[in-house]
C-alpha cells in the first residue's frame, strides 16, 4: 500500500483551501488528481462532522 507522504498531504490541503483546481494541485503536488479528488472529499467530510457537532453542543 502506498502511503501519501505528509508534506505532500499538507500541500493539497492548504492548495485546496486557497481554492486552486485539483487538477493543478496534481500538477504542483505531482500526485494523481484521483489522490487529490481523495483528500478534497476529506477534509470535506471533516468539515461537514466539525459544523455538525457544533450544532448539537450549542443546542442544549
Amino acid at each position: 500500500m502506498n502511503v501519501l507522504q505528509p508534506n505532500k498531504k499538507t500541500a493539497i490541503i492548504t492548495l485546496l483551501t486557497n481554492g486552486a483546481s485539483q487538477r493543478e494541485i496534481g500538477r504542483k503536488v505531482r500526485v494523481d488528481r484521483k489522490t487529490v479528488r481523495k483528500y478534497a472529499r476529506m477534509a470535506n467530510k471533516n468539515k461537514e462532522t466539525e459544523e455538525a457537532s457544533s450544532l448539537c453542543i450549542n443546542s442544549f
